[in-house]
């Protein structure tokens, strides 16, 4: 699905990239998303690395937020692992924001398994940038702000 809401080179939804694959909705103001994480992201035998987990939540924490705060960017993320994530599984991902500020949101985030159990659950704080941001890299120099939604 090629999304045109952010930078169509995300990582996190993967449009160009071999990122996550992580593709959503909302339903409100509630983010949903089904997902299944590939083997190559796992870190024990048979779970999803950490790292990924922790990705997986900002992102959706990060898309619930970017209706009020965009473009934005996490400032924190505070991620509780309370049950392995397995690979090759359909998992379940809900976003919601908790909190609003003029210039930060904090959004909730939970990884569900197909019984309903939370196996991961992150709060993080998202905060409006000036685009200028995304030009602190010779990278992002290079690239511009065309991609950056006009608002």
């Amino acid at each position: 699905m090629l999304r045109t809401d952010h930078y169509p080179f995300c990582w996190g939804c993967s449009v160009g990239t071999n990122g996550l694959g992580f593709d959503w909705r909302f339903d409100g103001d509630t983010l949903h998303a089904e997902h299944i994480v590939r083997e190559e992201f796992q870190g024990a035998p048979g779970m999803a690395h950490g790292g990924i987990v922790a990705a997986l939540l900002d992102e959706a924490c990060g898309q619930a937020a970017r209706p009020l705060v965009s473009p934005g960017v996490t400032s924190r993320l505070e991620v509780r692992y309370l049950a392995p994530v397995p690979v090759e599984e359909p998992l379940r991902i809900s976003a919601q924001v908790v909190e609003r500020g003029d210039r930060r949101v904090r959004a909730e985030a939970s990884i569900l398994d197909r019984d309903g159990l939370v196996l991961a659950h992150a709060q993080a704080d998202v905060v409006l940038v000036r685009p200028e941001h995304f030009l602190s890299t010779e990278r992002g120099r290079a690239r511009g702000l065309d991609w950056l939604p006009r608002g």
